[in-house]
């Protein structure tokens, strides 16, 4: 590893360390954007969410609509790999986008996998582990997560 990527990868550690845990969740927000995540107005994080993160390079997308409340513990994995193991020369690293349209509530503890859309207007129950995109306008919930019903419309709303 050059010594610039390594100063790179601290740089964006801190950022994130430093960012994501503060108690403010505007600061959270300009930490993310800043780490070159989109994210909308009006989004809420909880301090102790988990973001996983490759410090350097592509590290997977990450894009959040405004109006979005994300509730404590929630994990978004946009990049995931087996590390230091022997397998990591079978298996690539997995990058990938999430992306989170407005007007979402994702209840406490849930995870959200890579490659997942997460359509307006949905609510995404406490726990549920979400490894398929979710329909606009939904309420899914369980391990893994599936549709339980429907919820509000844009029109319900204004």
């Amino acid at each position: 590893m050059t010594l610039s990527l390594w100063f790179e990868r601290i740089k964006n550690k801190l950022i994130y360390s430093f960012g994501v845990h503060f108690p403010y969740s505007k600061v959270r927000n300009l930490a993310l954007r800043k780490l070159g995540h989109q994210i909308g107005n009006n989004v809420y994080f909880s301090a102790d969410i988990v973001i996983t993160q490759n410090f350097t390079g592509d590290r997977g997308k990450l894009y959040i609509g405004n109006n979005v409340a994300i509730g404590p513990r929630c994990t978004l994995v946009v990049v995931s790999h087996p590390n230091y193991s022997q397998i990591r020369a079978l298996i690539k690293e997995k990058k990938a986008e999430i992306i989170i349209e407005d007007n979402v509530w994702i209840g406490a503890g849930a995870i959200i996998l890579p490659e997942v859309t997460i359509g307006a207007n949905s609510i995404i129950a406490a726990g549920a582990v979400v490894t398929k995109s979710v329909a606009p306008n939904s309420i899914i919930g369980g391990i893994p997560a599936k549709h339980l019903k429907n919820s509000i419309k844009n029109e319900d709303i204004n």
